[in-house]
């Protein structure tokens, strides 16, 4: 069952088209790729889909909702952005307390969720910790724990290893293939780095100057072409 869908997905600014006609489809449980050099659309598109952005043009819906109805998505999704900011002065366990009571858990509730996701993410030690003695792994991890307080269908992580070191990188990774093995949870991954997509993702939507290049499991795309780096360099024109 497709957890996301679109079809011409089309934004411009004026006279600038920053996404051009974007369609594909995601499965529950499939962790996408989502790549492209910088200005290609990944953002955008990412925006589009979380509801920050209205579409020009062009039909969408997430976790079976259809794209006019963006409340009702933001209760079914999940988003750690790129460079999340988080209020240094909380601990962990009251951040992530504080988002689920936003979904409208109760006090109980949230207090089970947030020591249930700090512990999964290996943060149980620090729930009563200040955020400003976190790590910047750790804040990741932290961030990817809010993105699933409210037991999301659709996760959409925008360079969530970006600055860690090999350690921490494989952390993350082996955290997002956990959310999409076992919470069947369809995981939206943007990212430069082409060897976390190898490693972790099932298939690719590789963009560039706003257009899709291709859209598919990674074996097909890479067929005939000697890696996924070969692949994208041809189908971005940066051979």
């Amino acid at each position: 069952m497709a957890t996301i869908e679109a079809s011409g997905l089309t934004k411009r600014y004026g006279g600038r088209t920053a996404l051009d006609g974007l369609t594909f489809t995601a499965d529950a449980g499939q962790v996408i790729g989502l790549l492209g050099p910088n200005g290609a659309g990944k953002t955008t598109t990412i925006r589009l889909l979380t509801t920050i952005l209205e579409p020009t043009s062009g039909t969408f819906a997430v976790a079976g909702v259809p794209g006019d109805r963006p409340g009702r998505i933001r209760q079914r999704i999940g988003v750690l952005p790129e460079s999340a900011g988080y209020p240094g002065r909380q601990t962990g366990g009251e951040y992530l307390r504080y988002a689920a009571r936003l979904f409208g858990r109760s006090r109980r509730d949230a207090r089970a969720v947030a020591d249930r996701l700090l512990t999964e993410g290996g943060l149980g030690d620090r729930a009563d910790a200040p955020i400003s003695t976190y790590s910047r792994g750790m804040r990741q991890r932290l961030g990817i724990a809010r993105a699933l307080v409210n037991d999301p269908e659709v996760v959409f992580l925008d360079e969530p290893a970006l600055g860690l070191d090999p350690a921490g990188q494989r952390s993350i990774l082996e955290t997002i293939a956990d959310i999409a093995e076992h919470r069947g949870v369809t995981v939206v991954l943007s990212t430069h780095t082409l060897v976390e997509v190898e490693q972790v993702c099932d298939s690719v939507l590789i963009l560039d100057q706003g257009k899709l290049r291709a859209a598919g499991p990674i074996a097909e795309i890479v067929a005939g072409t000697g890696g996924l780096s070969a692949a994208f360099l041809e189908l971005t024109g940066h051979e």
